[in-house]
């Protein structure tokens, strides 16, 4: 038995890319304690052999690592500082291994109040990819912090991870990485949400603009994997829309510190923005866009 099966991994957060996470170690044969909110996906990952706990701060007594991904900075604050966070536990030994998509800031500041209040060691490692790559070990890992620390989680990384690129000592950097590249998913969508409605509008059927996109050197794993359910209107998510509008803010709030002008950042803002205002969309996949911006030339025909 590897070193890494006799490992206790701790998961909190149970969402989509979570839980996706907590399958793969969980086919692995990998020991995964595992807290979340989701009465249902809980009693589900205890049939296929998680063990649940009631809080993070006792998930944290029995973990060696723990995985933390939840939704924003205020859901990871919970985890990590509440009364029955993280760092209320008596274990000295856990490393937090965050894959929650938040700034630079706010990942060295929970870096270091870990360090300082605890003594823990807290690593930066936002991901690129969805579940499906989780469940087929093919996720991109972000990695920032102690050098010596990454050479630990390396072995846990490398269960979810194709490609592992480690960015330097300083926390919250591979932050920085995440959000400038969820900018280009958002943007590229728009792209092809705008094509998609020139193209139809101009009599020309979707499905073979999108077939005549997809052999060019335009194309895109956005164009290849979204393109075809935009075009039947089937927005299953694999990411939300509310949480690309978070991380649109948070780019927002990064380039404002940079003091930086990103001008199609800040249209794709409020598209993105005007979009959420529907319920009914927030939680549908963010590639939803499309049907927001058909809306607004639907209206414009009128």
């Amino acid at each position: 038995m590897s070193l890494i099966e006799e490992t206790s991994i701790g998961v909190v957060g149970i969402g989509m890319l979570g839980s996706a996470i907590i399958e793969r170690f969980l086919n692995s044969g990998l020991r995964v304690n595992v807290f979340g909110r989701n009465k249902r996906k809980l009693a589900l990952l205890n049939e296929n052999g998680a063990t649940i706990f009631d809080s993070a701060r006792s998930l944290a007594e029995k973990s060696d690592f723990i995985i933390t991904c939840v939704t924003n900075y205020e859901s990871l604050q919970d985890v990590l500082f509440s009364i029955e966070g993280i760092s209320k536990g008596n274990n000295k030994n856990v490393t937090i291994i965050d894959c929650t998509t938040i700034t630079a800031e706010q990942s060295l500041w929970c870096a270091d109040k870990m360090m300082v209040d605890k003594g823990l060691r807290f690593m930066s490692v936002p991901v690129m990819g969805g579940p499906t790559d989780a469940r087929h070990g093919e996720l991109i890992s972000l990695v920032s912090g102690n050098e010596e620390t990454y050479r630990k989680i390396y072995p846990i990384l490398e269960r979810f991870s194709k490609k592992i690129f480690y960015l330097g000592n300083t926390n919250g950097i591979s932050n920085n990485v995440k959000l400038a590249l969820n900018l280009n998913i958002a943007l590229i969508t728009l792209a092809l949400s705008e094509g998609l409605i020139l193209a139809n509008r101009s009599g020309i059927d979707a499905n073979l603009y999108l077939e005549i996109l997809n052999l060019t050197k335009l194309k895109t794993g956005i164009s290849e994997r979204k393109g075809n359910m935009m075009v039947k209107n089937d927005y299953s998510p694999s990411f939300f829309l509310k949480n690309m509008l978070k991380d649109i803010d948070l780019v927002m709030e990064m380039s404002n510190s940079l003091q930086l002008i990103l001008p199609m950042t800040s249209m794709s803002q409020q598209l993105f923005r005007a979009a959420n205002k529907r319920e009914d969309r927030q939680e549908l996949d963010y590639s939803v866009i499309h049907t927001f911006l058909q809306e607004l030339n639907t209206n414009q025909k009128k």
